[in-house]
């Protein structure tokens, strides 16, 4: 981008007009079609999936929104989105738009977050998204070290709230998940931890070793949902294994999943910090390796690698302590034949 001209100190300096009122998106775009907030809530209607949600999402009228797309292809003189067709679709130059419009507004966004820090010594507020079974245990402890650095804080769980399209969508600034993030441009990749799957019976079931199908044969094998981050993976695992159990109960929570075992109604595939968000006894349970062995998963926080990257180091090495000394000494009870179950 060339830079403006330095004016000659020599001359008039021009009186100070006054400044501009904020624009009405109600009243008329007039020549700012292209601002951040028509871009932000451009953004929306594309990730909201329309403009109803879009609005519900911004507190702004539906008429509002439908004023601001309007403007925005007026002033630009092309059409973002097709609205022939149900659901809404974006037109090949909408596609691009949006592509540019959320790489902008994340800049944006880490500009404001960098003046704040340089006034305040921290960010106004802090969109953070945990898997759930970190949440439940580290999270408290972790959010307790690391209150300072946001005025406000806004955390989610969940596979919707952990997903790295989260990050790249501008809807969260840091997660920590068990996601793997491939290929993602331009993203920092921190492990925290890795721990073993293992076979989470109910105490006293005299559990056939090493053999899933007698296992299987002997009580109900009960399964996360598809929707989970750990279903799939043990969906996988067991395909791998040659293994075919019947589906009969499938849960998308670990407190449900293992509340079934611990009333006796079968037996499943999961982690030790499953079993600890729980808050149940460890001891109520039976556990046995996995067949084969190697099934892990990995715990890292992930978040754009730009101005921040100290912050979410700050982090990371503050979860990779309270793991050490809270949390693996009661992962290696559950899962002693895990060998060392350290941070990465």
């Amino acid at each position: 981008m060339r830079k403006p001209a330095v004016k000659n100190s020599a001359e008039k300096k021009p009186k100070a007009a006054a400044a501009p009122a904020p624009l009405n998106v109600e009243q008329g775009a007039g020549r700012s079609w292209l601002n951040l907030r028509l871009i932000e809530v451009f953004v929306a209607v594309v990730q909201e999936d329309g403009m109803t949600h879009a609005a519900n999402r911004l507190g702004m009228t539906q008429s509002a929104v439908s004023q601001a797309i309007g403007a925005m292809e007026t002033g630009l003189g092309a059409q973002l989105i097709d609205r022939s067709k149900r659901p809404m679709q974006l037109t090949l130059f909408g596609n691009t738009f949006y592509e540019r419009a959320i790489e902008l507004l994340r800049r944006s966004r880490e500009l404001e977050q960098l003046v704040s820090l340089q006034q305040n010594a921290q960010l106004p507020v802090l969109r953070m998204g945990m898997v759930d079974s970190f949440a439940s245990t580290v999270g408290p402890v972790l959010l307790r070290e690391i209150a300072t650095m946001a005025s406000r804080w806004s955390v989610t769980s969940g596979v919707s709230g952990t997903d790295v399209r989260g990050l790249v969508e501008q809807r969260l600034d840091v997660i920590i998940t068990s996601d793997d993030i491939g290929d993602a441009p331009r993203l920092l990749d921190l492990p925290l931890i890795k721990e073993p799957f293992c076979i989470v019976a109910p105490k006293g079931l005299a559990v056939p070793a090493g053999n899933l199908e007698q296992l299987g044969q002997a009580l109900p094998f009960i399964r996360y949902s598809a929707g989970t981050f750990l279903g799939p993976k043990i969906d996988a695992y067991l395909r791998q294994q040659g293994v075919s159990l019947q589906r009969e109960y499938e849960f998308d929570t670990s407190d449900a999943v293992l509340a079934m075992v611990r009333a006796g109604l079968g037996w499943a595939i999961t982690t030790p910090l499953c079993v600890l968000k729980t808050r149940l006894q460890p001891q109520e349970y039976h556990y046995l390796p996995l067949p084969g062995g190697g099934l892990e998963r990995t715990l890292r926080l992930v978040a754009h690698d730009g101005e921040h990257a100290a912050l979410w180091e700050r982090i990371s090495a503050t979860a990779k302590t309270i793991l050490k000394h809270q949390w693996v000494p009661q992962i290696k009870k559950v899962a002693p034949w895990g060998g060392a179950i350290e941070n990465p």
